[in-house]
């Protein structure tokens, strides 16, 4: 039997992708292996977000040439769909594995994953590509055109997950707003399935979060997770607008104490940039206070990075690298400060939670990252912990309360 292994970088669309890879190599006779010395195809499922993202990408490139001298080596992605060309000159043993035709059609062919290996909980892409064009995101050029799952192939997928044993299903998208027939709708009719399990939402634009999206969130509290990432980016109007960001800091604001005052114990996270051009120590002070005030439960820090085709890859007035990690350590600072405050509200009360993987830590309904105690032996299943502090981080032990643990 032919092997094979695959390395995926990026967000959870390119994380489907790969299992949607690996099922398509199964099917012509390949054996997926988790090291690539011996192999004979190494696939790297590529992202292109930012110039750390290319760095890492080429760097695995040529540790997998230098260890494994007969594999082919297959990159696929986001990277190659920018440049194919600097892929392609790092060696002759290099190809592109084209995506799917829904990069030239905007049409997506039928795809579909009955198990997410590597994973106790599986994601589920319901959606692809975003026409908003910030002006520091490439996303837009590499993803294809706006295009959705139709919601009877969503929920199917979702069937057959749960009969292989998935507890949580994570539904993705690059812009879950813009899901064609209706997030809510779709959302609905998963949560209709008779079955043991909860849906979470992987991010979602600040004009998603609806009234509608949150009733439901609230009327279902077993089965939609109190979690959503909500991408702010900046707190600042000026950079906002520079960014070509579709909202404001007040729009911003107001979406998110609607959702505590619908769901008081949800975990509403994060990604905020550092180091836009431009960006003063007052559009900085902006963002830090905006996020503070909020009391945001987890950043996604990331720094600047021009990005080319971009518009804010011409932007003039570029922030100083050592001002940028300045910044980024304050924030990193913050976000240490914000985790730890949230999980301690829940010091002595139950949650819900699932397993990691093989690992001994579980991730509950409202996205708090716990240790397990040593009387929980693996559970493949959603069960309830009681949260108690243990060395300064927050732990569970299996819960005796009877009562509803979720208090939203």
């Amino acid at each position: 039997m032919k092997k094979a292994y695959i390395h995926t970088f990026g967000c959870k669309v390119n994380q489907y992708d790969s299992q949607v890879i690996r099922d398509s190599f199964r099917s012509k006779g390949y054996e997926f292996c988790p090291d690539f010395n011996e192999v004979d195809v190494v696939i790297v499922n590529s992202c292109t977000v930012t110039s750390e993202a290319d760095r890492q990408c080429r760097q695995l490139i040529r540790k997998v040439l230098r260890k494994n001298k007969k594999a082919k080596v297959l990159v696929t992605g986001c990277y190659p769909v920018r440049s194919s060309r600097e892929i392609k000159d790092i060696s002759d043993r290099i190809e592109i594995l084209p995506k799917t035709s829904s990069y030239n059609s905007g049409k997506e062919d039928k795809i579909g994953i009955n198990k997410f290996e590597g994973r106790s909980r599986a994601f589920v892409k319901i959606q692809d590509g975003c026409s908003n064009f910030c002006s520091y995101c490439i996303v837009p050029f590499v993803r294809p055109k706006l295009w959705s799952r139709p919601e009877e192939e969503v929920v199917n997928e979702v069937k057959n997950l749960l009969k292989q044993g998935y507890r949580e299903v994570v539904l993705t998208g690059v812009h879950l707003g813009n899901y064609e027939y209706g997030l809510v709708n779709i959302l609905e009719k998963i949560i209709g399935l008779n079955d043991d399990f909860r849906i979470r939402l992987s991010s979602i634009d600040v004009g998603g979060v609806t009234d509608e999206l949150l009733g439901l969130m609230k009327s279902n509290p077993a089965k939609i997770c109190a979690h959503l990432h909500i991408p702010l980016q900046s707190g600042s109007n000026d950079i906002l607008k520079k960014m070509k960001r579709t909202y404001n800091s007040e729009f911003y604001q107001k979406a998110v104490e609607k959702v505590y005052a619908s769901l008081p114990d949800a975990g509403v996270t994060t990604d905020v940039m550092v180091g836009f051009p431009g960006e003063t120590d007052k559009d900085f002070d902006l963002t830090y206070n905006l996020i503070n005030r909020l009391k945001l439960t987890r950043l996604h820090v990331f720094r600047f990075s021009p990005r080319p085709g971009t518009l804010a890859a011409g932007f003039d007035n570029r922030v100083p690298e050592n001002i940028i990690k300045e910044r980024s350590n304050k924030l990193k600072a913050l976000d240490k400060k914000l985790q730890e405050t949230f999980w301690r509200r829940f010091i002595g009360k139950s949650r819900l939670v699932v397993m990691e993987g093989k690992s001994k830590t579980a991730i509950t309904d409202n996205y708090i990252r716990i240790f397990l105690d040593s009387d929980i032996k693996a559970k493949s299943g959603i069960f309830k912990v009681e949260i108690f502090e243990r060395m300064g981080k927050p732990w569970g032990k299996l819960s005796e309360v009877n009562e509803p643990v979720l208090n939203q």
